[in-house]
C-alpha cells in the first residue's frame, strides 16, 4: 500500500507544535480524542492522571472488538516543545538547534495514527485491536502504570525507541530507586563548629565509596539529587540524597543495595550520625523469548516488508517494562527518533515511513 510521505510529514509537524511535557499532555490528548471521533472510531480517556494531578489520562482507542494486542506510544515529551522551529532538510527533520524537535515520541503517534487512518480509510479487515496513548511515560511511567488493560489483551508493541525501524528491544532493566537521609547535628560554624555533626561531610564520604556508574555489563547506579538545606553559618544537620540501581536482575540489584547500605553504615560509624534508607522498584527488567509469539510474529511483519528485522538490548526503561510486569509480553520497537531529549533530534523521513508502515502491518496482521 502507497504511503503518502507529506501527509505523514504533516501531522508529525502538527503534533511535534503541541506543548505538552509530562503532565501536562492536554493538548496532545484533545489531538488524538478529536481524530479519533471524526473517524468514528470508539475513544475514551481513562482515570490514569487523577492520582497524579495531571491535566489528562491515559487515551484508548479501540477498533473492532479490541483484539488480544495493544499498540502504544506515549504522549509527554522530556522537555517543552513550546518554542519548536522545525526545518525540514532533504532527508530529514531537525529543530532550529535551540529546542527539542519533540521526536520522543511524536514518531510514535505519527505512526499509530498514520497507520490507523490507512488502515480506517481502506476498510481493511482485522480481529480488532487497541491502541493507547499514556502519559508521564518520561518521568513516573504513571501512565502504563495506571492503566488496566482490557483482560482480551495477550501483547503489546511500543512504538518508542530511538533504533530505527527494524531494530526492536527485547531485552531491558530494571531500576530500583532509593532515597538515604543523613541525620547530623547543627551547630554554628563559625563560633562552635566542633559541636555539630556534618551530615554533608559524612554523605560525601559515603558517596565517594559508592562503585558509581559502569559496575558491571548488566549493572549501573547513580546518584541524582544531593541536598543540604543549612544556612553557610551552620553545620549541615541533615543531607537528602536520591540515587537507582539498574540491573537486568533482580537479585544482582539487590546485592548492589545492600552494598550502599555498607558503605554508608561505616562512613557514618563512631560519627554520632545516623541515616535513614528507602527503596522501591521504579520498574521491573524485562526479556522475550526467541520462541515467543509477539516476537515471532513481529519478525515477520518486518521481514515481509523487505526491512532487516533485528532484536537487541536497552538499558533504558519504558512503558514496555512496565506492561511485561503486568503479564503482557510488550517489545519496544525502534521508530527513528533519533538523538532523544537533546537539541540535536532528528528524524529521517525514511524512517517515519517505515515505522509507519510497520504499525500498519501489525494491524493488518494480528496475532
Amino acid at each position: 500500500m502507497n504511503i503518502d510521505l507529506q501527509s505523514l510529514i504533516d501531522r508529525f509537524l502538527d503534533l511535534a507544535k503541541l506543548n505538552a511535557p509530562s503532565g501536562k499532555e492536554r493538548p496532545v490528548a484533545d489531538y488524538i480524542l478529536e481524530f479519533a471521533r471524526a473517524k468514528g472510531l470508539s475513544c475514551e480517556e481513562d482515570n490514569a492522571g487523577i492520582t497524579g494531578g495531571t491535566e489528562s489520562g491515559n487515551v484508548i482507542i479501540t477498533y473492532g472488538d479490541g483484539g488480544t494486542t495493544l499498540f502504544l506510544s506515549h504522549m509527554d515529551t522530556a522537555r517543552s516543545t513550546a518554542s519548536v522551529s522545525p526545518v525540514l532538510l532533504d532527508d530529514r527533520i531537525t529543530s532550529d538547534g535551540k529546542t527539542v524537535l519533540g521526536v520522543d515520541n511524536r514518531v510514535g503517534i505519527t505512526a499509530i495514527l498514520s497507520a490507523l487512518d490507512l488502515f480506517t480509510s481502506q476498510k481493511l479487515e482485522s480481529p480488532g485491536f487497541t491502541i493507547v496513548f499514556t502519559i508521564c511515560e518520561e518521568t513516573s511511567l504513571a501512565g502504563s502504570t495506571n492503566l488496566i488493560p482490557h483482560q482480551n489483551i495477550e501483547q503489546a508493541y511500543a512504538f518508542d525507541s530511538s533504533h530505527r525501524p527494524g531494530l526492536f528491544i527485547i531485552k531491558a532493566p530494571g531500576a530500583k530507586e532509593f532515597k538515604i537521609d543523613v541525620h547530623g547535628r547543627a551547630s554554628h560554624s563559625g563560633i562552635a563548629p566542633e559541636k555539630g555533626i556534618n551530615a554533608l561531610k559524612l554523605a560525601a564520604k559515603a558517596v565517594s565509596d559508592l562503585p558509581l556508574g559502569r559496575i558491571d555489563s548488566n549493572t549501573t547506579m547513580n546518584i541524582g539529587p544531593f541536598h543540604s538545606h543549612a544556612a553557610t553559618n551552620v553545620v549541615p544537620p541533615r543531607v537528602e540524597l536520591v540515587g537507582e540501581i539498574r540491573s537486568g536482575n533482580n537479585e544482582r540489584a539487590n546485592e548492589i543495595e545492600d552494598q550502599v547500605l555498607k558503605i554508608f553504615n561505616q562512613a557514618l560509624q563512631g560519627s554520632g550520625a545516623s541515616f535513614d534508607f528507602q527503596s522501591e522498584w521504579d520498574f521491573q527488567p524485562y526479556e522475550i523469548g526467541e520462541d515467543a509469539p509477539v516476537r515471532k510474529h513481529l519478525v515477520k511483519c518486518i521481514t515481509n516488508l523487505g526491512i532487516k528485522a533485528q532484536a537487541v538490548s536497552s538499558f533504558g526503561g519504558s512503558d514496555a517494562n512496565v506492561l511485561n510486569a503486568k503479564g503482557i509480553p510488550t517489545i519496544n520497537l525502534g521508530i527513528g527518533a533519533q538523538n532523544p531529549h537533546s537539541n540535536d533530534e532528528f528524524i529521517l523521513y525514511e524512517d517515519l515511513l517505515n515505522s509507519t508502515r510497520i504499525a500498519l502491518e501489525l494491524m493488518k496482521n494480528e496475532i
